[in-house]
């Protein structure tokens, strides 16, 4: 989140005096004559656009460009990103419908506490995040890594990998990780002899996992976008976010074992004693016990994830205390900080809301979707170009914005063409992670230059970043190619095991069974809920369902040996009237031998 520089960079870049040296007063001189240069050209795009009539509703893509193309150049003067948005929204509907304006003030007051609730988690995860990076839980993260893995080539690079995943699990914003494990661990590993810009390139691309491994902030907001459940989204990115940190680990291991210069290991003195490394572990009791609780009562549906971010907030000043350092200053500090990072967050929202909703209230969100949905290519071609264009915003635009833009004009072109919208926000996520480390404005290559140490170049960390960008591509089209490693555990969770610790959900939704045959067991554990005559139709109204229930043996012997399904079909007797229910029961013809009078009551 563009943002998170206003607060997070402030407080660790050093305070400097103003450079008046020669050679930067002349870069700035070139930038201000390359935006005079684009502004000029701009001006005389729109006098060219309003003298040919373009400045009518009716002309769609004549708004597209207008709005974008603004957009851009405010953002190239410098303007924060949240007012560029809101005032091209403003003056776009001044120029082509004025009672847009009016329209607006109606759009904001439908944002109510209901419509948001989802959005209360951010600033609870915020917080539960500042709380942790207080209490240096990162640093005795680290000390164990240190302990533990030192001893192998590339040991430290794959042991910051790993703490990047669980700070990831505990606070889900990128930055954290990314700071914290540049202080702390890049210059342990330079000190060790490590390539400077192997270190710098696994912190950055282990801090973008923040994106993807729950609970993510930006999960948390497409959740709000695009109305799907921010538990499945979570659920969804585990698997993805172990494979991009697994494949991240094996990179470092090989590139150490073929150049152990890259990645020594630590020398026997430095290892530590096997007590030590056993005493060590009593730093991941903590993170494991938060990360449980949090994930736990969202995965197990014991609570929303905005009731766990609660949780989560309570445990992280419950560690805070154990660990002694949960004091008025540190709970201070981080509510301030929370404060800071959620309202400049929420301005982002606000400015992404009025842009798309003039966007939309004009007409061109539906020329979009329209055009794109009426195209006869492959499906696949158009989500690989959508794939595209999130790389490319990503490398100018705030992710939040990319999100408020384009997810209300993708996500029903997603639909309509039959993709799973969960398995696309992870994509759009992976692009978000991608577009963190990608120059020229990759945010995580900026953290990483306020806190690295001076020997370490902004090229350096440029390049650094280069085949851990190429790790993510791969990781992206391994996604793309196999959607089933991004839906699995999301359907374990929430179509199976919620539906087995809850069978009341299953018969409201029971083409679940088609993906798990098994849940039939369910059913016939569940007489009461099987053999009530709304539920037993409803079963009914799905011909595949009913394709796998009539083959499965103990279905159909459970039904018809069953004193309860007997009294159903007499005291409801309409239930026979239903095609699919006197098929289902003409075709067990010892049932009807034992019970002439439900023959008679089978249509003729």
């Amino acid at each position: 989140m563009n943002s998170t520089i206003n607060t997070t960079c402030a407080d660790v870049l050093p305070a400097r005096a103003p450079d008046t040296a020669s050679p930067d007063n002349a870069s700035d001189n070139f930038s201000l004559k390359i935006l005079g240069i684009m502004i000029l050209g701009y001006l005389g795009l729109m006098v060219y656009f309003h003298a040919m009539g373009y400045f009518t509703p009716e002309h769609k893509y004549a708004i597209t460009f207008f709005m974008f193309t603004s957009m851009l150049l405010l953002m190239a003067t410098g303007l924060p990103i949240a007012f560029a948005l809101s005032t091209i929204a403003i003056v776009t509907a001044l120029i082509w419908q004025p009672t847009l304006v009016n329209m607006l003030l109606f759009q904001f007051k439908a944002f109510t506490l209901e419509s948001g609730k989802t959005l209360i988690a951010i600033p609870l995860f915020i917080f539960m995040g500042f709380i942790l990076h207080n209490s240096e839980i990162a640093k005795n993260l680290f000390d164990a890594v240190y302990l533990w893995a030192g001893g192998l080539r590339g040991g430290l690079g794959m042991g910051t990998i790993i703490i990047c995943a669980i700070m990831a699990a505990m606070i889900g914003v990128s930055s954290a990780a990314t700071l914290s494990m540049g202080i702390i661990a890049v210059p342990a590993m330079l000190a060790r002899n490590y390539d400077k810009q192997l270190a710098t390139g696994m912190v950055q691309a282990g801090g973008a996992l923040g994106f993807l491994i729950p609970p993510s902030m930006m999960m948390i907001m497409y959740a709000f976008v695009a109305q799907e459940s921010p538990g499945r989204l979570f659920a969804a990115g585990v698997v993805p976010g172990i494979m991009l940190a697994s494949m991240y680990i094996l990179y470092i291991a090989v590139r150490a074992y073929l150049n152990p210069e890259l990645a020594p290991a630590l020398p026997p003195e430095q290892r530590g004693s096997t007590r030590e490394k056993i005493a060590a572990i009593r730093f991941l009791i903590l993170p494991g016990l938060l990360i449980f609780s949090v994930l736990g009562c969202i995965f197990t549906g014991v609570t929303s994830p905005t009731e766990a971010a609660a949780v989560g907030a309570v445990g992280a000043m419950i560690c805070a205390a154990v660990r002694g350092k949960m004091t008025r200053k540190t709970f201070w500090d981080s509510a301030i900080r929370t404060l800071n990072l959620s309202g400049f967050n929420a301005f982002i929202i606000f400015g992404a809301i009025t842009f798309s909703a003039v966007y939309s209230g004009l007409g061109a969100s539906a020329m979009i979707r329209d055009t794109i949905t009426g195209l006869e290519v492959n499906p696949w071609v158009i989500l690989i170009l959508m794939q595209l264009s999130f790389f490319l915003l990503g490398m100018f635009l705030d992710d939040i914005a990319i999100l408020f833009l384009c997810m209300p004009i993708y996500v029903p072109i997603i639909k309509a063409l039959g993709f799973d919208p969960v398995w696309f926000a992870i994509l759009y996520v992976v692009n978000m992670q991608m577009a963190y480390i990608t120059p020229p404005y990759g945010l995580n290559l900026f953290y990483m230059k306020a806190v690295a140490p001076k020997e370490i170049s902004l090229g350096d960390i440029y390049r650094s970043i280069v085949p851990f960008l190429g790790l993510q591509f791969v990781g992206l089209v391994v996604l793309v190619a196999f959607p089933e490693i991004t839906l699995w555990l999301p359907g374990l969770l929430f179509d199976y095991l919620q539906m087995k610790m809850n069978p009341d959900m299953l018969f409201g939704r029971i083409d679940v069974i088609l993906e798990y045959p098994s849940l039939i067991k369910v059913l016939i554990a569940n007489p009461d809920l099987l053999f009530d005559s709304g539920n037993f139709v409803n079963i009914f109204a799905k011909a595949d369902v009913v394709d796998l229930l009539s083959t499965s043996k103990a279905f159909t012997s459970h039904v018809f040996n069953s004193a309860r399904f007997l009294d159903m079909l007499h005291t409801d007797s309409w239930l026979l009237q239903i095609p699919e229910i006197a098929d289902f029961v003409s075709h067990a013809k010892g049932f009807l031998q034992q019970n002439p009078d439900i023959m008679e009551m089978l249509p003729k």
